[in-house]
Parts: structure tokens; sequence; C-alpha cells
């Protein structure tokens, strides 16, 4: 038996979460193109504002409309990342039935975006309260395999040429990779027994990032893409971030590239010890960016696996734009140097390629776009 599954499970569900080890990549061409560009729509089936309460059809229907979709697929974008809470589907004491209440909201959202040629990911955005349980409790981890499995099954009747499965995002910092990979496995055994067909995007512990993705043991399934997240170095793209470390939330008005004057003129200026040591470790260029990136792209390389990025950015609130768009433009061209695709965070939120004004209506940031190798067609 593994020594990573708890001996109380049952012998055959044991024998459902061992998989392990690589296999042929199989995922057809159309698949990987598909996912070659895309963005994230956050902070509308997950992340919720907390001035706007708990899940609610009107903020389902309001958030991000068929308009937003249109404009995402007019700039030039291929696929959306759609980041779901899959909590609101969950009924504990019956996981392998998705509760009713919002799954026509999650359906009408789906159909929109497909409606406009987009390929969609679908992602289990979970909350953290989730992925802390999911760190020591077994029952929760086979329930949310259960859930998954529903879910597959809900979505198995749509094209898997254009939908794809992603088990989870960001299993966290205090899930170790062990543990982590126990809890994949039995995800990924359940998607694929309700969606055989679907392409399943997986990932490593913590954040996702190119050291954890390193370490990880590819499934042995073909059909799987294998996705990191890239945020380095977090002086950049954290830079005035309230929920980031102390060092990035005291930092602003970053360069990147590193320019050392300026870098040195705002260290003299800087009296928060955090921000000072966050600062004085900064020392990122596109060769730097390349040497961290080029660890994703080695290990894809080496198990002959496909790969994407299905998240990264530069917060925008203090953040230099051109030190910004530079970052960004480093990394797209990086990933697609290295043949993985990738996934900008985020539409209309805080790292945002659409700027909202006062009436709700968004525009794309020509400036982003532009970073991102793309513009907007004129009709």
């Amino acid at each position: 038996m593994n020594p990573a599954i708890p001996r109380s499970l049952p012998w055959a569900l044991c024998a459902l979460l061992t998989l392990a080890g690589p296999a042929h990549a199989q995922v057809p061409s159309g698949r990987i193109t598909a996912l070659s560009r895309g963005v994230n729509l956050s902070h509308w089936f997950s992340q919720i504002p907390r001035n706007k309460g708990a899940y609610s059809h009107e903020w389902f229907s309001s958030y991000d409309r068929p308009e937003d979709f249109a404009l995402i697929a007019n700039a030039g974008f291929t696929h959306v990342r759609y980041p779901v809470e899959f909590e609101m589907f969950l009924d504990e004491a019956n996981p392998d039935v998705l509760r009713g209440e919002f799954l026509p909201d999650f359906d009408a959202a789906l159909d929109h975006i497909l409606s406009t040629g987009l390929a969609v990911i679908v992602d289990w955005h979970a909350r953290e309260d989730t992925k802390d349980r999911l760190r020591t409790d077994d029952t929760l981890a086979l329930k949310a395999a259960a859930l998954w499995g529903a879910m597959a099954r809900h979505l198995a009747a749509r094209s898997p040429e254009r939908v794809f499965l992603e088990t989870m995002n960001e299993p966290a910092g205090k899930m170790s990779l062990e543990r982590w990979s126990w809890v994949q496995r039995g995800l990924f055994a359940a998607m694929r027994a309700g969606a055989p067909l679907h392409t399943i995007i997986v990932t490593s512990n913590r954040w996702s990032g190119v050291d954890e993705l390193a370490k990880l043991a590819p499934l042995d399934d073909g059909n799987v893409v294998y996705n990191f997240h890239f945020y380095e170095p977090m002086a950049e793209t954290h830079q005035g971030a309230s929920w980031a470390g102390p060092g990035e939330k005291a930092l602003s008005g970053i360069a990147y590239p590193v320019d050392e004057a300026a870098k040195a003129a705002q260290l003299a200026s800087l009296t928060d010890p955090a921000a000072r040591s966050e600062l004085g470790e900064y020392h990122a260029n596109r060769a730097w960016i390349a040497s961290r990136i080029s660890i994703a792209l080695a290990w894809g390389k080496e198990h002959h696996v496909p790969l994407t990025c299905n998240e990264f950015g530069v917060y925008t609130r203090v953040s230099p734009p051109d030190s910004r768009a530079r970052w960004i433009r480093d990394v797209r061209e990086l990933c697609e140097e290295g043949g993985a695709g990738w996934t900008m965070w985020d539409y209309a939120g805080g790292f945002k390629v659409a700027d909202t004004d006062a009436a709700g209506k968004r525009a794309m940031d020509p400036a982003c776009l532009g970073a991102l190798g793309l513009r907007t067609r004129t009709p």
C-alpha cells in the first residue's frame, strides 16, 4: 500500500487512488492551441467581495456578462479560466450529488462563454478553509473526490475540445507534497471516471510555483496538462497588496527590470525592515525570470508533458504601468518560447487587463493587451 494513503480507507478506494508514474502525452494539438492564450475570470464565482455577501443569483448574473466574453474573444484570447468555489455545490452528507441551487447560474455562465468561441478551464478555486481541512481530514478528501466526480459527470456532455477540468487552485502553503499528491490523485481518479475524454489540468502543492512543480511525479495518464503559477519576484508583482507579506505590502513604485540607482534611492527612504529586506533581494530582469521559468520548462521536457502557466500578473494599484507591461511581456514571451500556454491573472480585478468605468462598462487596457501580444480586433 502507498504509505501516503491512510490504512483506514477501503482497499478498492486505495487502488483507485494509487495512480502514479508518467504516461506518454496524448493531448490533442487543438486542445493545446485552445489553452495557448487566456485570462482568469476572478471574483465572479469565487473570491466574491465581502461587501457583496454570500453566493447570489444577482451577483452571478451581473458581475461578468455576455458582453465581457465577447470583449475577451475579440481581443484574441483563446480561453478563459473559470474559477469556481465548488463548495456551493457540496452537500457533505451526499457529496456525489451536486446541490442544485446555483447550478443553473454556473451552466448559464458556461453557455455564454462557449457561445463566443472561447474555451473554458473549469477550476475548483477552493476556499482557504477547505484547503486547510484537506491537509488532515481524510473524510473530506474523499468527499472532495466524490464532488469532483459529480461535477465531471455534469460536464462530460460538453465538448472535450472546449472544456477543460482543473483539479484545484493552489493547494496552499501548509499542505505537504506527499499529502497533496494523495489528495490530487483522488480528485483526478474521480474526474477521469466522470469525464473520460476531457483533458485534466493538475498542479503541485503550495502555491503551484516552479520549484514545487519540479518535485511533482507525473500521473499515469496522457490526457493531462501540468500547471504552474508565476508571480516572481513578489516585490514586483505584489507591491502594495494588502493581503501580501509585510515586505510587499509596504512597497510601491518598484521598477522592472531592476534599476539599481532607483532601488538604492528607495532603500534609503524605507524604514520598514520587512520592506527593506524584500527590496534588497530584488534583482529581477528578463534573464532572471528566464532562469526561474526554465525550471518548469525543463521539468516538462524531461517528462514529455504539456505545460501551462494558469496564473501570472502584476497588481496594479501602485505598480508603474510601464514596468508592469515589461514584466508581463517577458513572462508571456518566455512561456511561449518554451511551448507553455498561459492564462493571465486577471480580467477585471486588481491585476486587470480590463478597466471598469463608473457605469460598470469594461474596456481593454491597450498597454496590457500589447504586453500580452494581443490587440482588440476592429470590425
